[in-house]
């Protein structure tokens, strides 16, 4: 019994590992890398009249500019975190926010 638990749970370990792995070579339209490894994700998302995107899980719109042909005709985000403008003497301070690196749309939702 241990060893087929065992089992399931590398088996899910290793296609959740698998499945991020689209993301390790995409890049945005300027050729930047999009993904640190924990930052994308599938999204849902509405292409709007004027081009642009709404993604309700996080009530925002993405420009039609920033989106690239999707690697496999879904809807992915990739996000980061930026660093506050303040200084902190105890360390970098991120923003609560994340902000779009990359967003990825299936090309028949352009």
């Amino acid at each position: 019994m241990k060893s087929l638990m065992a089992a399931i749970a590398l088996l899910c370990l290793s296609s959740t590992v698998l499945a991020h792995d689209i993301y390790s070579t995409l890049r945005d339209r300027d050729g930047h890398l999009c993904c640190n490894g924990q930052d994308c994700k599938p999204v849902e998302a509405v292409a709007l009249p004027d081009g642009n995107y709404y993604l309700p899980g996080t009530d925002e719109v993405i420009p039609a500019d920033v989106a690239a042909p999707s690697p496999d005709d879904r809807f992915h985000h990739c996000t980061y975190y930026p660093m506050a403008s303040e200084f902190d003497r105890s360390g970098s301070v991120w923003e609560s926010k994340p902000k779009t690196r990359c967003f990825f749309a299936p090309m028949n939702s352009w």
